[in-house]
């Protein structure tokens, strides 16, 4: 199957909504089949990964209640995805708002920029993080592709209803974001001098065609008032 050759927003925004209310019992079996797909989708990633071991990352996006584990060992499973506990520790915790963590994860913008910008923030070691970010960077990686993958034949159909529909968000994003322009303008009395000037010369120019005519209307009346 052709991998997606755009960037669409929505389909972040909708896992971070779906994230949100989905509970433990129903979250769980979803990270085991993410990574059964990511093992027969990257298998060269997994590898890299197990290198890193043995290791233990947080992931907490910002936007939604729960928290991630990434294990990394030195046994039959070396790498595990699972829902982070309270208790839980590890060696460096990275966070951000699940749209940007997917952009680091995709390689669509630059980690060092993220950090410098706060749209994620990482504690511990802070080399470890670098070296899952090198990692993630030699690989090609699309979640969406990754889970158009997974629905077979419907895939094509799929990805045309998500592309119809990135479309239509980003068009109403758009109208959006022009009428809190205008609203903007509005509140704080954003005016332009140049058509202000111009709307005062044409209303100008009015008043004087109107004044003109009504002296000539005087000056007909008093010529045919009798003497």
């Amino acid at each position: 199957m052709p991998t997606t050759t755009r960037h669409l927003e929505l389909p972040a925004r909708l896992a971070g909504l779906a994230l949100r209310p989905m509970p433990p019992q129903v979250l769980e079996p979803l990270l085991g089949l993410a990574m059964r797909l990511a093992l027969r989708r990257h298998p060269r990633l997994i590898e890299r990964l197990a290198e890193l071991a043995p290791a233990r990352i947080i992931i907490e996006p910002r936007d939604t209640r729960h928290r991630f584990l990434i294990d990394l060992s030195e046994g039959d499973a070396p790498v595990r995805l699972m829902l982070a506990q309270e208790d839980d520790e590890a060696q460096a915790t990275i966070s951000g708002r699940l749209a940007a963590l997917i952009d680091l994860m995709e390689g669509r913008i630059d980690g060092d920029s993220l950090f410098f910008t706060r749209d994620l923030s990482v504690t511990g070691d802070t080399a470890l993080i670098v070296a899952l970010r090198n990692t993630l960077d030699g690989e090609e990686i699309s979640l969406l592709d990754d889970v158009l993958a997974f629905l077979g034949p419907f895939a094509p159909t799929a990805a045309r209803l998500i592309g119809l529909a990135d479309d239509a968000a980003k068009r109403l994003a758009a109208k959006a974001g022009e009428s809190l322009q205008a609203l903007h303008a509005m509140a704080h009395g954003r005016h332009d001098p140049e058509a202000e000037a111009e709307a005062l010369r044409q209303e100008v120019a009015a008043l004087k065609s109107r004044l003109s005519k009504l002296e000539s209307r005087a000056s007909r009346a008093k010529e045919a008032a009798p003497a």
